[in-house]
């Protein structure tokens, strides 16, 4: 073999090792996150994103925003019949924002303006959001008819959530990657007695928490006769999650029906099914 045979093979190894490193490290949960410094905007009305477009809140306002809502049913309580700040229709995206005022203490239920997050129908994204304070919830996918939903959420952090901070109301997906939270009720929760139920897909990679108040990930490990979808299941795949506190890092609860109250699910093999760490 001659030297530059033998330089290419060399060369070839190191990019596929380099390759393999990328391919790790792209996975790896992120350092601890702070709000980044924003102006304060007051928002008195759902910001209603368009199918297919992105809504970048450093592109329009040229710098770092915090949305704060100030109507009645913005106010960011854990009172139902909150209204988002963001609906994100089919294909939309919002990008590079701060929801709610995290000036105002360290508690989880101050009223600071976070509204209930952002709402997606169909496959929205959201990506590099920062939750200063949230609201009743920070995002939550509902279902659009006719359309398998799928919410990605990439990159951020979120802070002071008294219950879940992402809730999964429909069928098909959710994805967290590539995020941060801290003082959280749960992470993710798949619901447990809504009206309509479905098997859902839960995905969380290269995530660190830091104080968890209840779980990590709360999911329907089985569906009882009321939920409608009786021996159905929720899987939420877990990887490179960064969590050391005493809360588990996913439970598993019996679904329901509307009306009723799910209940934790102690068969260890059903557990097993749902909360699967890669």
């Amino acid at each position: 073999m001659n030297g530059f045979s033998m330089a290419r093979r060399l060369w070839r190894g190191f990019l596929g090792l380099a390759l393999v490193a990328v391919a790790g490290s792209a996975a790896a949960a992120p350092g601890v996150r702070t709000v980044p410094a924003c102006t304060k905007v007051n928002v008195s009305a759902t910001i209603d994103v368009p199918a297919g477009t992105t809504w970048d809140g450093v592109a329009k306002y040229g710098k770092w925003v915090c949305l704060v809502g100030t109507a009645s049913n913005m106010k960011g309580t854990q009172s139902e019949g909150q209204i988002p700040m963001f609906k994100l229709n089919n294909g939309s995206t919002v990008k590079n924002v701060v929801i709610g005022d995290g000036s105002l203490g360290t508690g989880t239920n101050l009223a600071a303006g976070g509204a209930d997050g952002v709402h997606c129908y169909g496959v929205c994204n959201i990506t590099n959001v920062y939750w200063a304070d949230v609201g009743e919830d920070g995002a939550t996918v509902r279902k659009l008819s006719g359309v398998t939903s799928k919410l990605t959420i990439s990159g951020g952090a979120a802070f002071k959530a008294a219950d879940k901070l992402f809730q999964h109301n429909s069928d098909g997906t959710l994805v967290v990657q590539d995020f941060y939270a801290n003082n959280i009720g749960k992470l993710v929760r798949s619901c447990g007695n809504c009206s309509t139920q479905y098997a859902r897909k839960v995905t969380v990679t290269g995530v660190r928490l830091g104080t968890v108040n209840s779980s990590g990930i709360g999911v329907n490990s089985s569906y009882d006769s009321k939920s409608g979808i009786a021996g159905k299941y929720d899987v939420a795949t877990i990887t490179d999650l960064v969590y050391s506190g005493s809360k588990a890092k996913c439970e598993a609860f019996v679904g329901t029906g509307s009306g009723n109250e799910p209940v934790k699910d102690t068969n260890a093999s059903n557990i097993a099914r749902a909360c699967v760490f890669k």
